[in-house]
């Protein structure tokens, strides 16, 4: 008893050892674990720092250029072209939100539609079991009511003779007819269990699903360029998402005012077209017959193949007879896919 005792309070400090560096250890951990949130943090506050550094520099130097009134003027349309390009990117994000919410509702009632397809046959195949088994049943019980009508009316001698197969009988017909409600409750069951299934969702948009998503958006891209191509808006417009304020010149007072006008007015039509829903189908249509991919499991079409953008959407850019027509009509040498016009590029799929 004493050894016991001796070696119980000699485990007793190991254990206390133990649990002293165990937790050491973990207080370790932590501690490290904090320095690292803390040098992550202490690197966001740089990064943020600098950006409002960034932002200050811009709006003094802003400050300094409004001062002038030919520079304003210039920042003016400037500020105006920056707003036209988010219109264009705001309509391809909106657009390709929309496709995509329609392409996904589609393919869920396909995929839904032969699940409940595939689930009606089970069930029906159920319901022939269940109604075969059910004419039994009811075969089986008029038979048992029978056979035990049949023993009860029995006088006592013909039931010394008779009584035990019937007997055997009766019995026999209960057994087969528990078995045929466990059977049968069975199926039920199984039938409830199949209809409480969940359907299937689909896990990613099929490929011609998005295929069809970036030719549509190509073609309202598309669109948009050939819209603001008056003036030379759309390409000045992507200028100005490249370019400072300060390194864009637009002409005198006057050149600016009107180029701000023109602007507004381009913007303005853009609001009020009420063909463009069928403009971008007929570009989408057309582009669906003439784009070609790099490989079977690309989505996104080979820039070679959108080199032009016709007028109309009824043209064919790529034909010589397009390239011999007045300037007026001649396909634009605007390529929205490599150039990203409209920030295409984070919108595909």
């Amino acid at each position: 008893m004493l050894s016991a005792l001796l070696d119980r309070q000699a485990e007793e400090p190991t254990e206390q050892l133990l649990k002293l560096y165990w937790n050491r250890a973990g207080v370790k951990r932590e501690l490290k674990a904090l320095r690292r949130e803390r040098f992550d943090l202490l690197d966001k506050l740089k990064e943020q720092e600098g950006a409002i550094v960034r932002a200050q520099e811009q709006l003094e130097g802003l400050e300094r250029l409004l001062t002038n009134p030919l520079a304003a003027a210039n920042a003016m349309v400037y500020f105006q072209l920056r707003h036209l390009w988010r219109i264009g990117a705001q309509r391809l994000e909106q657009f390709g939100k929309e496709l995509q919410t329609q392409r996904e509702k589609r393919e869920r009632a396909q995929v839904q539609d032969a699940e409940m397809a595939k689930r009606k046959r089970r069930l029906d195949a159920i319901n022939e079991k269940v109604s075969g088994l059910a004419d039994k049943h009811r075969a089986v019980v008029d038979d048992l009511t029978r056979s035990e009508q049949q023993l009860e009316r029995m006088n006592r001698l013909l039931r010394w003779f008779r009584g035990p197969g019937l007997k055997r009988r009766v019995a026999g017909l209960q057994d087969g007819r528990h078995m045929l409600d466990e059977k049968l409750a069975e199926l039920r069951d199984l039938a409830e269990k199949i209809q409480g299934e969940p359907l299937p969702e689909p896990e990613e948009l099929s490929l011609e699903s998005r295929r069809l998503i970036n030719c549509a958006i190509i073609g309202l891209a598309q669109h948009l360029v050939v819209h603001f191509s008056e003036h030379d808006l759309a390409s000045l417009g992507k200028t100005s998402t490249e370019r400072p304020v300060g390194d864009m010149k637009f002409g005198d007072r006057r050149d600016c005012d009107r180029m701000v006008e023109r602007i507004r007015e381009k913007i303005e039509e853009l609001k009020q077209q009420k063909t463009l829903a069928d403009q971008v189908k007929r570009r989408t249509d057309l582009l669906l017959t003439e784009v070609k991919y790099r490989n079977d499991t690309d989505s996104v079409p080979s820039i070679e193949c959108v080199q032009l953008i016709p007028r109309t959407p009824s043209a064919q850019a790529n034909k010589e007879v397009d390239l011999a027509r007045r300037s007026v009509d001649a396909p634009l040498r605007i390529n929205v896919v490599a150039d990203d016009y409209w920030d295409l590029l984070a919108v595909m799929r």
